[in-house]
Parts: structure tokens; sequence; C-alpha cells
């Protein structure tokens, strides 16, 4: 709960055996523009020796809280350090990304200058084994339906968890923002976006966003989704449903486009040869 000299924003980072992963997280914390937050690391069970040494040199940084839990995964980590967090302002930050130093200064403005927005959001630098910029948006129905269009990492109202009822358990794997979004754009909130690349994502070999790409984990996750959601989801079948194909067919488009590259071609046709070589053997 906000008190009078409570900090504007509480940045919220779940970590889990992040290593030195976690050292720019944080440091992009500490250089904000933006000086009027805290920083609240939740250890969800970390084993890690590097992560432990890491976290408890950062309990003893000023503006800097460390909560210690058993893995339960991010979800509830996440609910946990924003329970503890005094900010009437809100940032989930994973421990493998970080914030361009004018995130809060950028996303702060938004809501201060605009009180009708409750999410102030960028676009994402995408880093590590992807590369690129997502433009994310926008944070309504229907489009939340076929996809997640706003990262996790956001500036929001506390309102907003609280409304929502917090981030939900049962997605582990991956969705859970997702599914945050989507019951925030049910309840009415809205979202803003500022048009700049200020959050970087960071995919790893390993990485929980990697494993939630496996079919049937994926498949589970949007069942899930759907089943918590059917009453929106039936009201918007054909948006929902359209969307989703949309998406099906522009990366059926996009793999069309890369294997009609002359190089992806020939090392498909040599592949081919090798692979007829070892069968006549």
């Amino acid at each position: 709960m906000a008190g009078v000299n409570a900090p504007a924003v509480s940045v919220v980072v779940p970590v889990f055996n992040a290593g030195r992963l976690l050292q720019r997280a944080v440091s992009s914390v500490v250089g904000q523009t933006y000086r009027d937050w805290e920083l609240i690391l939740v250890d969800d069970g970390s084993t890690d020796a590097a992560t432990q040494r890491l976290l408890e040199q950062y309990a003893k940084q000023p503006r800097t809280t460390v909560l210690r839990t058993p893995n339960r995964g991010p979800s509830q980590a996440r609910n946990h350090g924003i329970q503890h967090g005094t900010g009437a302002l809100v940032v989930p930050l994973d421990a493998d990304d970080w914030l361009a130093p004018r995130f809060l200064e950028k996303t702060a403005r938004l809501l201060e200058t605009t009180p009708s927005v409750a999410i102030a959001y960028t676009w994402v630098r995408l880093v590590g084994g992807h590369t690129g910029v997502w433009r994310t948006g926008p944070l309504e129905l229907p489009a939340l339906l076929s996809r997640c269009t706003v990262h996790v990492t956001a500036l929001y109202r506390r309102q907003v968890w609280t409304r929502v009822g917090g981030y939900d358990p049962r997605f582990v794997e991956s969705a859970e923002d997702w599914d945050f979004w989507l019951s925030a754009a049910q309840a009415g909130f809205r979202g803003g976006e500022v048009p700049e690349s200020l959050v970087y994502y960071r995919r790893c070999p390993g990485s929980r966003e990697q494993s939630a790409r496996d079919p049937e984990v994926a498949a589970r996750l949007m069942r899930l989704l759907v089943q918590k959601h059917r009453s929106v989801y039936q009201a918007h079948m054909d948006q929902a449903l359209g969307g989703l194909f949309a998406e099906k067919v522009a990366l059926a488009t996009a793999l069309e486009r890369i294997y009609d590259f002359p190089g992806i071609r020939w090392g498909v046709k040599v592949r081919e040869a090798l692979r007829q070589a070892r069968i006549l053997r």
C-alpha cells in the first residue's frame, strides 16, 4: 500500500537461477533517468550459487528489497513482490531482460498526463536468440484474443493488478502476461503506447519462453486461456478465429519467403541428397 513517502514506482523482478544475466536487469533499473522507484527482487527458490551471491549483494543496496520464496513460478513471485511493494505504479521485469534508461521517465509521463490510461507500454527490442523490434499493441479487444499484443514489462497503475486479481499461478510455463492483459482489457482499463524501443527482451537457450513453444504446452495454455475467458471468446468468436488464422497464414508466408531464398533452397537440396545417400547405403 502506497504511503506518504512511498516511491512512485515498484519494479518487481522474479528471479530463478538467473546468474549473471540478473546484473544487467538490476543495472538498468539503477540507471533510470526517472529516480522515484524501488526495486523488489523475488528469489523464486533459486539453487544457483552465483544467483544467490548476487541477491545477497543486492539486498544491501539502497531502495532494493530481496524477498525469498519456494519455487512457485513467476506468477506467484510477481504477486508476492507487488503485494510487498509500496509504489502506486508497478513494472514487472524479467531477470534476463532490461530497460532502456528513459523507460520509466517516458511511461510515467504518459500516465501522469493521461489519467484515462492505466497501462503504458513501449516497443520492444529483441535480443539473444531473436533479433528485431516488436512494435507492440494495441492493448484492447478483440486483438488480445488472438495473440499477446503487449510485453510483460509495462508500467501500470496498481489498481489494475488489484482489480484483475494479480497474475494467475495456473500459467506456469508462459502466457500469464497474456492472461493478465486480457483480464485488464475486459475490466475496461486502457493502454497507451510509447512508440520507442525501451525494453530489451532476451531469448536464451532453455528459457521458459522457448519451452512454451512445445506444441503440447502451447495448446494446453491456449485451452486454459479460452476456458478462463470463455464468455469474451464466445462474444468475439469470428474475430478471434480470424485473427488466429491470419497469424498462421503470416507465419506460413514468412517461411515460404525464407525457403525461396536461393541459398536456403540450395542447402535444402544438399540436405536431401545427403539423406538419400544414407538411405541407399
